[in-house]
């Protein structure tokens, strides 16, 4: 990736008394790209969000964002960023655009630009259906649809989400990151934070996963998948009286069992998946599944770390 840089963040460090939050958290954000920091609730995603928005101070090191420092220049950083976050921020008892004119007013948006946001939302985000409704007849994907659209009313470059789609069924999930690929076709950088690898994998042009306050890997998802994770493997469902026996067959092949599965880590998965069956079938071990599966950027956090991304 390459282009002006937009967010540049250099060691930064934020303590809660003994905890580390962040522990020299370094990356940079290029003009007009998504860019995700993947990780487990307690990585610290949402203090360097928060930290990047001006809304909690940091102890050490520095950032800008929107080539403002992001100390020294917080007014102009504040204007440069729409920051979405997992709560709506949305008055219940007020319709959307009453909602929307309120944050308007915050940035002294004049009536014609606010009729152009206005505008832009309804189009571009899909809220023209729900303009005049209160927030609190609105669904949740509404609500989050809405206050989205008021975050960025200002038209900022940077737009920041926190955890966009948590709690989001599936089919809302894919709107809304329909919504997301949007912004950047218009022109804006996202940065987003998010637990969800196939969010991160979908959306992010880089991806930074993030683990106990420090960044312990940066790049494209399909870099990180194929030189840390490694080629897709080949893997084995059989009855749990069989795994021993399962695993004492393909004893010569590179395997793990995970989730009661063995996976076997080869360079031609598809070639030898057949020369695995037969051997297994030779030695009366029926099995339930046996399949070539791609791998995920889950898999690069468990090489990792060890653990997995919705482990505590």
């Amino acid at each position: 990736m390459s282009g002006k840089l937009i967010i540049e963040v250099e060691d930064l460090v934020k303590h809660y008394d003994e905890v580390r939050a962040l522990d020299g958290v370094s990356f940079s954000v290029y003009e007009g790209e998504i860019f995700g920091v993947l990780g487990p609730n307690g990585a610290g995603k949402t203090t360097l969000m928060e930290i990047l928005c001006g809304l909690r101070r940091f102890d050490e090191g520095k950032a800008t964002v929107g080539g403002f420092d992001l100390i020294k220049d917080s007014y102009k950083v504040r204007k440069s960023i729409g920051f979405c976050p997992q709560e709506t921020l949305l008055y219940d008892l007020l319709s959307v655009r009453e909602n929307f004119a309120f944050a308007a007013s915050l940035y002294s948006l004049s009536s014609k630009k606010f009729k152009e946001r206005v505008e832009f939302s309804a189009k571009v985000l899909g809220i023209g259906e729900f303009l005049s409704r209160r927030v609190q007849q609105l669904s949740g994907g509404m609500k989050r649809r809405a206050n989205l659209a008021a975050s960025i009313i200002h038209d900022p470059p940077i737009v920041i989400l926190d955890e966009p789609t948590l709690g989001f069924d599936p089919n809302i999930k894919r709107e809304f990151w329909e919504l997301i690929k949007t912004l950047k076709n218009h022109r804006k950088t996202v940065l987003l934070s998010t637990h969800d690898m196939y969010e991160a994998d979908e959306l992010c042009n880089r991806v930074a996963i993030m683990d106990k306050g420090k960044i312990v890997a940066l790049d494209k998802p399909h870099i990180l998948k194929e030189t840390i994770s490694g080629e897709a493997s080949i893997h084995i469902k059989v009855k749990d009286d069989q795994i021993k026996k399962a695993l004492k067959t393909l004893d010569k092949y590179d395997h793990m069992v995970r989730d009661n599965e063995v996976q076997i880590f080869v360079t031609n998965p598809w070639e030898i998946m057949s020369e695995v069956s037969n051997k297994l079938i030779s030695q009366g071990i029926l099995t339930e599944k046996i399949e070539v599966v791609e791998p995920t950027l889950e898999d690069v956090f468990i090489k990792l770390t060890g653990r997995r991304l919705t482990e505590e």
